[in-house]
């Protein structure tokens, strides 16, 4: 996620979100330390749905993707919904 933030910041965008879902991520791993081996089980679309309930939605249109550049209608945390799964994905651990 800190690799992100940094590529997304060097081809001069705006990593906020990222920022702000980093924290919320670090936040969430303090609270639950321990309980964090229950979330393991989850499947990737379970997972995901969880980190997008978590994540802030922005809806209208020609909305550009962080990641990808491209336009859409809906950006969770300022992604596409194909580079937020990717995201998602490859900050998850695994066991």
């Amino acid at each position: 996620l800190i690799d992100l933030i940094e590529m997304t910041e060097q081809t001069g965008g705006d990593a906020t979100q990222l920022r702000e879902l980093l924290e919320l991520v670090e936040n969430d791993a303090q609270q639950h330390g321990a309980s964090n081996h229950l979330k393991e089980k989850l499947s990737d679309e379970e997972y995901l749905a969880e980190k997008r309930d978590q994540s802030h939605v922005e809806h209208g249109t020609d909305l550009e993707c962080m990641i990808c550049h491209q336009k859409f209608d809906q950006l969770i945390s300022g992604t596409c919904e194909v580079c937020f799964k990717e995201w998602m994905l490859s900050t998850r651990k695994r066991g």
